[in-house]
């Protein structure tokens, strides 16, 4: 197959045609087939491409790939023995949710550092997935921070509440141990990690 480029830009194969398609009429569904192409080779009006030799270094989809861990962000809650220990991964776990009651009854949700968004989206934080009293997307909010190694819960970005010991959330709220988050018909308590007692070393 050669891919050629028309004098008004269309690429068209022409080992099945002599003339640009798309210039001359209408092309057949079932004829040829649409390639993702950026600077042929040459110049002219006329530029030809092998489209075997294209595919093999750009990829089957003819298009170069991206690396995927390329500027990624690493969390600066991050332990410095863990990194130190090349477990740059993840940052550490500074407490869980436990469900008391609900669809999740005796399962954990684990915490980290900094912001925790609690929806039943895939992707959130803390996942309630299937609980359709729960908002998809950040329904609320589990905040570590760890300069004072405190745990604020505060309303995300949903219209639907949620209470902490039964008291309404409607600005950030600091929480303790076995404080219990009511959010639709699931009940969190939290179980701290990092308390008096113990906190990583961030520093």
């Amino acid at each position: 197959m050669k891919l050629t480029k028309c004098s008004n830009g269309h690429f068209y194969d022409s080992d099945i045609y002599s003339s640009c398609p798309h210039c001359g009429g209408g092309v057949s569904p079932d004829e040829g087939r649409t390639v993702p192409f950026q600077d042929a080779p040459g110049s002219g009006d006329r530029e030809t491409l092998d489209l075997d030799s294209y595919n093999s270094s750009a990829g089957m989809g003819g298009v170069a790939p991206v690396d995927e861990d390329d500027n990624k962000t690493i969390s600066i809650y991050q332990s410095k023995k863990a990194v130190e220990s090349g477990a740059v991964s993840a940052a550490p776990t500074v407490g869980w949710l436990v469900c008391t009651k609900g669809k999740f009854y005796g399962q954990d949700f684990r915490l980290k550092s900094g912001r925790n968004f609690i929806g039943r989206g895939s992707q959130m934080d803390i996942c309630l997935a299937g609980e359709n009293s729960v908002s998809r997307e950040r329904h609320a909010t589990i905040i570590h921070e760890p300069r004072k190694n405190i745990f604020i819960a505060q309303p995300g970005e949903s219209r639907e509440l949620f209470y902490i010991n039964g008291n309404v959330v409607l600005s950030p709220v600091q929480m303790k141990k076995n404080d219990v988050m009511q959010i639709g018909d699931v009940q969190l308590m939290l179980i701290p990690c990092c308390d008096e007692a113990f906190n990583w070393e961030l520093d």
